[in-house]
């Protein structure tokens, strides 16, 4: 990282991407230590993202891209990462009428927003860190790096497309950063019905 930074995270990528990341016995904690590495789960920790920027270098904007979950749960987390200063970029859930009400597609896709925001504060960033592996960003990189700006994705290997990692300056599995930007806590169980 150099200068200027601003981070992008596309939330749904990210929370879908650490979901199914398998848990080491060797991390886990004290507090932890009675549960097994299977009824563990990784989970993104906002707080530590923040933190972990803010000590690298000089950050000008988090923005967190979001679906808007309408319900009371989401909103007080959304609250919360206001309160950390992120800046929020939400819209509804769009539902497709190609599945079942069992079954549903749902979506809600930033790469547009992510983008554009990225274009729009070109003059205010010396350094885009991104947090998702869609493949439909490639573009994105490769003009931001001609502008001179130094790109850094973090994702999941498995989870980014081929093209991201060389067209980026630098791509980090997360795996590799768990301690640094997640937190471990113990999996819930599956509701049955």
């Amino acid at each position: 990282m150099k200068g200027r930074v601003f981070v992008a995270i596309d939330a749904a990528n990210l929370e879908r991407s650490v979901q199914d990341m398998w848990v080491n016995p060797k991390d886990i904690t004290d507090v932890l230590r009675k549960n097994s590495a299977s009824d563990l789960r990784y989970r993104v920790d906002y707080k530590k993202i923040k933190e972990f920027f803010q000590k690298e270098g000089s950050v000008e904007e988090i923005k967190f891209y979001t679906p808007d979950f309408q319900t009371v749960g989401h909103r007080k987390f959304l609250s919360f990462l206001s309160n950390l200063t992120y800046r929020l970029n939400t819209k509804p859930l769009k539902n497709y009428a190609d599945h079942t009400p069992e079954l549903p597609h749902r979506k809600a896709n930033f790469d547009v927003e992510i983008a554009v925001d990225a274009v729009f504060r070109l003059q205010s960033y010396d350094t885009f860190i991104l947090f998702s592996g869609d493949c439909d960003f490639e573009y994105l990189i490769k003009f931001l790096r001609g502008q001179g700006k130094i790109v850094i994705i973090f994702s999941r290997a498995g989870h980014i497309a081929k093209e991201l990692p060389p067209a980026a300056t630098r791509y980090f599995d997360i795996v590799d950063f768990r301690k640094e930007l997640l937190k471990m806590d113990v999996r819930r169980a599956k509701n049955p019905a």
